[in-house]
Formats: structure tokens, C-alpha cells, sequence
């Protein structure tokens, strides 16, 4: 099979994965208001605290994770801040650099919202057979291996087109 019959088969899936991100954030975001999760934060605010819960973060990793400009998570830091669910802290040896960390309310509002999302997910799930449960896995474990290579490659072009 040629590179280029090869590339148009990955189409499909490509153009799916896409369509299927969108969606899964309006549904997230959609239960959380539902269920009263979180719902005086934003599926943004609560992408931060999983960020911050399960990476050493700074700001401008934050950013980067949520694809915005420093200054929107500056200020999304900000809000979460002011409410009790996160806390800047200055990394010893260096006062300039500031990482963020989650508060114990912080900690347990993330962990509450992911809890709840996997088990609406996994309720859904186990009623498929297991083969299709299998096959699913197995894809879903082959796209977060992709997007995390995109992303490494997404990072590294990065900082050369901000020299321009």
C-alpha cells in the first residue's frame, strides 16, 4: 500500500477523533451542570485542576496544556485562587518560578467531577459485549498514544514560531 492510499485511509478515523472531541467536552460540561458537580466551574477551570492534580505545573505549562495564552490562565488561576482550589507556590532555589498546587478542596473537587464522568462513561461502556469493550480499549489506548505524539510534536515547534 502506497503512503498516499495509506494517509487517506487514516482519514476516517482521523475526521472521527475530531468530531468525537467536541462532543465529549459539550457532554462533559453539559453532566457537570446537570449533576451539580462542579457546576459553578467552568469544564476550562476543572481541566486546570486535573492538570495541576496529576502534572508539576507552572503557569505557562497550564497554558500550553490548555492551548490558551499565558494570560487567560492567569486569570483562570486567578478565580481558582480566590475561591480555595488552588495555591501558588515559589519553588525553592528560584523565587521566580511559581508552581501551582492544588488545595485539599481543590484536590477533592477534581477528584469528585473525574469520578463522576468516568462512572457515567463506564456505565455506558459495560453494556457493550466484550469484544467490543476489548477493541474499544485497545483503540482508545492507540489515540491517547497519538495525540501524545502530537502534542510532544506540537511543543517543540512551538517555541521557534514565538521567536518571530
Amino acid at each position: 500500500m502506497s503512503q498516499s492510499a495509506k494517509e487517506h485511509d487514516a482519514d476516517r478515523p482521523a475526521q472521527l477523533a475530531l468530531r468525537l472531541f467536541p462532543r465529549i467536552n459539550r457532554w462533559a460540561q453539559t453532566r457537570i451542570e446537570r449533576k451539580d458537580l462542579g457546576s459553578d466551574l467552568s469544564l476550562r477551570q476543572l481541566s486546570a485542576l486535573y492538570i495541576i492534580r496529576h502534572e508539576s505545573a507552572t503557569l505557562g505549562e497550564v497554558a500550553r496544556r490548555l492551548m490558551v495564552t499565558p494570560a487567560v490562565v492567569t486569570g483562570l488561576i486567578d478565580r481558582l485562587e480566590k475561591r480555595g482550589f488552588v495555591r501558588r507556590v515559589n519553588e525553592p532555589g528560584d523565587r521566580r518560578r511559581i508552581h501551582l498546587a492544588l488545595t485539599d478542596e481543590g484536590r477533592a473537587r477534581s477528584v469528585e467531577v473525574e469520578n463522576a464522568l468516568v462512572a457515567d462513561i463506564a456505565n455506558r461502556i459495560s453494556r457493550l459485549n466484550s469484544r467490543d469493550m476489548e477493541t474499544l480499549a485497545r483503540g482508545l489506548e492507540i489515540l491517547d498514544r497519538v495525540v501524545s505524539e502530537l502534542e510532544v510534536e506540537h511543543a517543540v515547534q512551538r517555541p521557534s514560531a514565538n521567536k518571530r
